[in-house]
């Protein structure tokens, strides 16, 4: 994920009211604006309230504890410690950055002159080995591309006769990774081999002017051409002879921030458990809040951060400013499989389209009154949605860029989408925490209801069936009526906390008040399935899976798993060894990104065509890696399949028993059976540590220069 550099006081200021998404920090609870009335349809068909069945705290003791594998003590101190995909350990000290063998604990590689190296610096290039650091000083930024599993400095920038590199993006499909910056005292673009760091090519004044900065991450067509963003022009280059095949004005600001369409990356690579404790502590780590859709004051303040000019007035090092701003992405180029001849461009203020082969501009320009929220393909054209303060949705034609119906106006910004036939079910919230549902017909723009229809509670699920919209928040379950845009029933079913939910066939399993409910995903109907029960440690349940036996519903203590007729197989509870504010809002948080992570999901869970041939031929192509045939490589796959069984536990840190040692440790559960089958005693209430669930291996940051390997 971008790793955006803030003012820990911005965060302070910006995201206590942000958080009226869920409420005070205290209750979190929403409240709806209509009376609640009696539903005989709705109770006719739930069970009568069952007994409540407390969590089995069940005690860490009936195997052995796994004893030390080794222990490794640095020469300088550990700031901060990370486990990289390929599943080497990189630690940033200050004596140097240094890589440590997972199975030994011994140093694999270590650079002396990468001290220092904060955690905004280090920035994991995704879907590869390679991490890009900057170095150098403020008049003469360089960049040093690592490979983490070797050690191997693919490339220094410096060595590479470079001077003040600003610029930094990646190639996939070329192999490749692009540096723009000054070369024999020229602005020039260098490309170099990620493989091999061989410099490739070099292409001098290729910008009308030396204002000119790149604002997108660079396009591959085929192996000779690249098509290039600037702030003031767009261009397509011929990489082989360095001559411009074509440029078009067309201006990207960076006022309003990077694209909200290119920041959900994940990172393959896994901080300790102390990462964001030392800077910036509860209000740092609720910068994921940012990703909230409603909750978004944190991510406007971090995307105005982001332009050059405001780095220094942060207060931080120029280093990290370079860094967080190296590949931010303000526009984005698109080549869609259903119109191979044009080349589609947009930021956050407008949008338009190319000919590929001249550059002359087909569409007229469309500009939009908020920042891109969303871009969605459809098979009649684009779907456009913008933020909170003015959000629209707009179609828009592939080929003309007309738009096909008069923008609808959204009472915030889209959380979740489903497509069924030409209806599209709509879910919007806002900043101030109101949540809003609609139907929008998808050929002619027309809303169901005339206004958008509130909503107790985050919105967790919509589902279109034949009665109507069926939604279901953190608060309640209805459905609504597609003719009147009012409830279909009197009253919802409503509980106090919970909506987690997920699917299976036609039906839907969903966890409220401590009951685990079945529903009926054609009819609308559903019924308790289980006996009450009540999670320990008075947690709420923030995730919800399939298992062969059933559903397993889960919470960072607790764990519960019922058959498929809702009788339970097993629930325990691991006492943590404390609970904090943080966490309870960071749980709460979790399940909100979750759900505003998957509108687009949604929305192409409904199309049959849409968004596979149309988009993920071409542009997936553009960020899959050639010609990385590393070792590396090879880690990195051998971990993804390893990590497939890693999915059947879960890791819980609590209190752990073995003879007459005791303390604070882990304990590793398998998810089918709820038996505890490896654990470890790390002797600290709140340990500095990385779980690595895919190799079985914990790594403890014990002092300022230990790290001791466990086998788990």
């Amino acid at each position: 994920m971008k790793k955006l550099y803030i003012l820990s006081a911005c965060i302070l200021s910006m995201t206590l009211p942000a958080y009226a998404q869920f409420g005070k920090l205290k209750n979190l609870v929403g409240k709806k604006d209509k009376p609640q009335q009696e539903n005989p349809a709705a109770s006719a068909i739930k069970e009568s309230t069952p007994i409540e069945s407390e969590s089995n705290e069940r005690p860490a003791s009936d195997i052995h504890a796994a004893g030390k594998a080794w222990e490794m003590q640095t020469e300088g101190s550990i700031d901060w410690f990370r486990l990289s995909p390929t599943g080497k350990i990189i630690a940033g000290t200050n004596q140097g950055l240094i890589g440590v063998e997972p199975s030994t604990g011994k140093v694999a590689w270590k650079h002396e002159f990468l001290k220092n190296i904060t955690k905004t610096n280090y920035n994991p290039i995704i879907g590869s080995p390679f991490i890009a650091i900057v170095t150098g000083s403020m008049f003469n930024m360089q960049q040093v591309i690592l490979d983490v599993s070797s050690g191997k400095i693919i490339a220094n920038t410096a060595e590479l006769g470079m001077k003040m590199v600003n610029k930094r993006y990646t190639v996939p499909s070329l192999g490749g990774i692009l540096f723009s910056g000054y070369l024999n005292n020229q602005p020039s673009l260098v490309f170099i081999d990620a493989a091999s760091g061989e410099k490739k090519w070099v292409l001098s004044k290729v910008f009308d002017s030396n204002a000119e900065v790149m604002v997108a991450k660079p396009l591959a067509q085929g192996t000779n051409a690249m098509l290039l963003a600037t702030n003031k022009r767009l261009y397509k280059i011929d990489v082989s002879s360095g001559s411009v095949i074509w440029k078009a004005d067309f201006k990207t600001s960076t006022d309003e921030g990077t694209l909200a369409t290119e920041e959900l990356e994940e990172v393959e690579e896994k901080e300790s458990t102390k990462a964001d404790e030392k800077k910036g502590g509860l209000m740092k780590s609720l910068g994921g809040l940012a990703k909230v859709p409603g909750l978004g004051a944190v991510g406007s303040a971090a995307g105005t951060a982001n332009s050059a000019g405001k780095v220094g007035a942060m207060g931080g090092s120029m280093k990290d400013g370079a860094a967080a701003l190296a590949d931010a992405a303000y526009g984005k180029f698109l080549i869609l499989d259903n119109q191979p001849n044009l080349v589609y461009y947009y930021s956050n203020q407008q949008m338009s389209a190319f000919d590929t082969n001249t550059g002359v501009a087909v569409w007229q320009t469309v500009k939009f009154s908020d920042p891109i929220s969303q871009v969605l393909y459809d098979e009649r054209g684009f779907l456009i949605a913008t933020d909170d303060k003015r959000a629209e949705l707009m179609l828009l034609d592939y080929k003309t860029g007309v738009q096909k119906w008069k923008p609808v106006s959204l009472r915030g910004r889209i959380t979740a989408l489903k497509l069924k036939g030409n209806n599209l079910a709509v879910a919007s919230a806002k900043e101030s925490g109101n949540n809003y549902i609609n139907i929008i017909n998808i050929s002619s723009g027309n809303t169901s209801a005339k206004s958008d229809m509130k909503v107790s509670g985050y919105i967790m699920d919509i589902k279109q069936i034949d009665a109507g919209l069926i939604y279901r928040t953190d608060r309640e379950l209805n459905i609504q009526d597609p003719n009147t845009g009012k409830d279909l029933w009197q009253k919802s079913l409503s509980y106090k906390k919970g909506g987690i939910g997920i699917d299976k066939g036609n039906k839907s399993y969903f966890y409220a008040d401590n009951q685990l409910y079945a529903m009926n995903n054609d009819s609308g109907e559903y019924k308790a399935i289980s006996k009450s029960v009540k999670f320990g440690g008075d947690e709420s349940p923030d995730a919800i899976e399939l298992r062969d036996k059933g559903v397993l519903v889960s919470s960072s203590q607790n764990m519960a798993l019922f058959d498929w007729e809702g009788n339970l197989i097993y629930n325990i509870y691991q006492k943590a060894p404390g609970t904090s504010l943080a966490n309870k809002i960071l749980n709460v948080t979790a399940i909100a990104v979750s759900a505003g992570n998957s509108a687009s999901h949604g929305f192409q869970a409904g199309l049959s065509g849409p968004n596979t041939t149309s988009y993920n031929s071409n542009m997936a192509a553009s960020d899959r890696w050639s010609n990385l045939g590393s070792a590396a490589l090879s880690d990195m796959k051998r971990r993804f399949t390893a990590s497939q069984d890693a999915l059947n536990y879960k890791t819980i840190l609590t209190h752990v028993e073995n003879g007459q040692d005791k303390g604070y440790g882990l304990v590793r559960i398998n998810k089918d059976t709820g038996k505890i089958e490896g654990k470890v005693i790390l002797n600290d209430k709140k340990p500095d540590y990385i779980a690595d669930d895919t190799d079985n291996l914990v790594f403890l940051k014990d002092g300022n220069k230990n790290i001791t390997g466990y086998k788990l």
